[in-house]
Parts: structure tokens; sequence; C-alpha cells
């Protein structure tokens, strides 16, 4: 088994089961807080995931390319790092000394100070420093041990979680001690261990950097990226800050709730996009552009399908999930998730599109594109969600679920210009309609699943008195049991959907009863 193979089958399946674990802990801290805190931590951790994408200003995306491509010396480390330590040294300083009270009260709508500082350290450990100790061993093909380690984090924070629950201490701020406590913990455990590959001589594929040479090099690359960061950050804030001001609390956690659960269609991009980088980068740099155009199509075409395939069978379940999941609290939040289910699947595409951008250098288009829809953004956002009272009169009031209508609508438009680009770029063709044949069909395999399990337990659920929790796990069970085989009809059918082959199909189904027959002969 290949490398890129191996690495992405464990990552895909510790990804399953953090992801499973983390939906878990989501519905438990969601029911344990209510909509109104879980709108509030979301609000805190979300305000701050916007403040670390302006500071960051790309240089993130620019630690990971450089490492990814080869081995590095210490200075590219020793600038990172240090501009690390500034981005939270500055960040500190500015809640507890620069911004006046009333600045405070007015971006963060009546959330003390103290809460606030300690949202910032959990942000900070989760995003910055977890994603810099996976960077680094992603750079050295530590995929399997950076994995693990991510389980043991979020089986951690499900333990103390379910344990606050049951003692009745869970809170907003007993949720953020505990996210501190863990990625500090799982950082500094990971960073010990790992070995850094040394560079290579100099006058071999490169001499080594010195210290001004680095900064530049970050500098340069960083450039464009800061525009990005800047107008992220407005996107971010506006969005959320909207949704909070006018929506409230309870708006903001039923958006919150939905983009969790829509989450579990992203699962194959986030298992893939850390070592697609890594082989991109390094591709690129070999100067192997038809490598790099083939891995991002088969990548591209791969992840479309799978996204779909979940999306199109939770789809048809939004309300019952809901209701079943989370309570009948946030039954009003069902059309938000049934619309950011199908938010991550043109999402995979654009993170694979933004990976190849700066994987490759292609930074300062890729800035154009972003900031133009970072731009159009905004005011969309304002129309859908703020009420017709408010300034100008013309906002519709719809809460979460303008900012789902406006999310999904934008990102399709705009990661499908991004792919056009990229096709232009590497003489590939855009295969737009895929992207809508696969949905279309999927959805109405779904929705003909649901449809006959419905019919199915409805004749025998009233015989046997079963609850609605033990319904829908039948139904859902019962449902993808059908949805598995349409799907694979789909594939044997038309394998193109799924960027492959009619012979890879039959490959790959030749391999499950291969291992069936193995697991027979063992028994």
């Amino acid at each position: 088994m290949s490398s890129i193979r191996k690495r992405f089958l464990f990552s895909a399946g510790a990804n399953v089961a953090r992801a499973a674990i983390s939906l878990a802990v989501g519905l438990l801290v969601a029911r344990g807080l209510g909509p109104t805190d879980y709108g509030n931590l979301a609000y805190l951790l979300g305000s701050f995931w916007a403040i670390r994408a302006l500071l960051d200003m790309g240089s993130s995306s620019a630690f990971y390319t450089f490492i990814a491509q080869r081995g590095r010396d210490s200075h590219y480390y020793l600038v990172y790092f240090s501009w690390l330590a500034f981005q939270f040294l500055f960040s500190v300083v500015l809640v507890t000394l620069l911004l006046p009270s009333a600045v405070i009260e007015s971006f963060w709508l009546g959330q003390d100070r103290e809460l606030i500082l300690l949202a910032l350290l959990a942000t900070f450990l989760q995003n910055q420093v977890w994603l810099t100790v996976v960077q680094m061993h992603e750079a050295e093909r530590k995929t399997i041990r950076i994995q693990v380690a991510g389980l043991f984090v979020i089986l951690a924070h499900l333990v103390l979680v379910a344990s606050m629950l049951v003692s009745q201490w869970l809170s907003v701020r007993a949720v953020l001690w505990a996210i501190v406590g863990e990625y500090f913990v799982a950082a500094v455990w990971l960073s010990v261990r790992l070995r850094i590959t040394e560079p290579q001589p100099s006058g071999v594929d490169g001499a080594r950097d010195g210290l001004r040479s680095v900064v530049l090099a970050y500098i340069q690359y960083c450039r464009p990226m800061a525009v990005i960061a800047v107008f992220s950050f407005g996107y971010e804030m506006a969005d959320r800050w909207l949704l909070q001001r006018y929506g409230g609390a309870a708006q903001q956690g039923f958006y919150q709730v939905a983009a969790q659960l829509s989450t579990i269609s992203l699962l194959a991009a986030s298992s893939i996009l850390n070592i697609f980088w890594k082989e991109i980068a390094e591709a690129n740099e070999r100067g192997a552009h038809e490598r790099v155009a083939g891995l991002y199509l088969k990548t591209t075409q791969s992840l479309v399908f799978l996204a779909a395939g979940v999306t199109c069978f939770l789809a048809p379940w939004a309300e019952l999930l809901v209701d079943v999941l989370l309570g009948s609290a946030y039954h009003a939040a069902w059309p938000v998730l049934f619309l950011m289910l199908f938010y991550p699947i043109h999402q995979a595409i654009g993170q694979i599109n933004g990976t190849l951008f700066m994987a490759t250098g292609r930074n300062s288009v890729y800035m154009r594109l972003t900031v133009t829809g970072l731009l159009v953004s905004v005011p969309v956002s304002y129309v859908l969600i703020a009420p017709g009272s408010a300034l100008g009169g013309v906002g519709l009031g719809l809460g979460a679920m303008g900012l789902a209508l406006k999310i999904l609508g934008l990102n399709f438009l705009f990661v499908n210009i991004q792919s056009w680009v990229i096709s232009r770029c590497y003489g590939i063709q855009f295969q737009w309609r895929n992207q809508i044949g696969a949905i279309v069909i999927l959805l109405l395999i779904g929705y003909a699943c649901k449809f006959s399990v419905d019919q199915l337990l409805a004749w025998i659920q009233p015989s046997f008195g079963a609850s609605a929790r033990i319904g829908m796990l039948i139904g859902m069970i019962g449902a993808g049991l059908l949805y598995l085989g349409g799907v694979l009809m789909v594939l044997m059918l038309i394998p193109r959907l799924a960027g492959m082959t009619q012979h890879e199909v039959t490959g790959y189904l030749q391999k499950i009863r291969n291992i069936g027959r193995l697991g027979g002969n063992e028994r």
C-alpha cells in the first residue's frame, strides 16, 4: 500500500472516530447548556477564531508550506514561534488594557472580561498551538501519531464534559477550562516527542537559509494572505455579530448546532487535507505539474461524491435528528440543519482549492478570488439576518436561516469560480455538472430510502410500542442499508461522478469480497 493511501486511510478512520466523539460532546454541551448559553459559548469561540485569522495573516499556511517542501533549519521555526508568541501577547494586552469597556460591551455583547480572556486562551491553544503541532507532524509524515493523539484529546474532552454534566458543573466557563487543559497537555507531550528532519546540506537543492532570507520568504508569501486575513475577519465577525445582535444567543446556538452536525460530511476532506497539501507542495517544488493536476482532479471528484453521499443520506432526517438528539428546545433549528448539511459538499472543494493555491504559491490569485467573495458576503448577511426595522430598513430578519442560506449560496458560487480558474491553469476539464448530478441523484435515493422505511415503520412500530429514539435508530439503519445499495449501483453505472473508472470500482468491490472471504475462512 502506498504511503499516501495508508496515511489517508488511517487519517480517515481516526477522523470518523474523532468526529463521532466530537459530535457526542457537542450534543452533550448543547443539551446541557441550552440554546442561549450554547450560543454564547459559540460566539465567544467564534469571535476569537476570527481574531486569530486576522493576526495569523496566512503565516500558518506559509509555515506548513515551507516545512512540507523539504527539511528546514531552525530559522523557519524560530521566526514562526516568535510570531505565535507575539499574537498571543498582543491579544491579551488588547483585551485587558487597550480596549475600553464600552468597546468590550459592544463587541462581545455583555460577556465579562474574565470569560473573554479564558475564551482567548482556549482558542489560541486549540487552534494556533494545536494546528502548529499537527503541521509539524504531517510535514514529517507522522500522520498516524498525530491522529491517535487527536483521538485521545477528544476522548478526554468527552469524559470531562460527561462528568461535568452528571455532577451539574457544566457551564460555559467549565467547558473553556477543559479545552485549555486538554490542548496544553497534548501539545507539550507531542512537541517533546517530535524529531525534525535535518535540512539538506548547502549546495544540495538549496543552501541553508539565513534569518533575513527566512523573514523575507514569510513576508513574500503572506503579503496577499494578509489582505485575505483582514477581509476574513470582517466577514466572520459580521456574520457572528449580526446573528448575535439581531437574532440573539438562541439563534446563534441554533446555527452552531446545525453547523456542527453538518461537519459529518467533511470527514473525508479533513482526513486528506494535510496529506494533499504535503504531496502537492513537494510535487510543485519538483516541477511535477502533471502530478499536481492529477492529484487535484482525483481528490476533488472523490471528495464531492463522498460528501454528497453523507449529506444526501442525512438531509431527509434533519427534523427527526434535531428532535431526538437535542430535544424540543432546538426544534426550530431543523430547517437550518437541512440547509447546512449541503454546505460541506462545496466546502470540501473550497478547502482543496485553497490548499492547491497556497501549496503552489498562487496566493495572489487566491487572495483576489477570496476577497471578492468576502466583499459580496457581508451586505448579503445584513439583508438576510437584520430585521426590517434595523438601519436601512432592508433586512429580512431570517436569523440563523438567513445565515445558512447566504453561506450555502455564495459558497457554491465562489468555490466553482475557484475551480474554473484552477481548471484553466492546469488544462483540465471543469466538471461542475458532476457536482449537480451527484447531489440530485443521491438526494433522490436518500428520500426514496427514508420514505420506504417510514412506511414500514408506520406498520411495525405500533405493534411493538417502540419509542421515538428506537424507531429513528431502526429506521436510519434500514434506510442506510438501502441507501448504501443505491450508492453502489450509482458507482457501477456512473463511476465518473466519483472520479473513478468502471475498472477501479470493480477492483475495490473485489477487494471487499476478498476481505469477506478471508474473514469467513478464519472463522
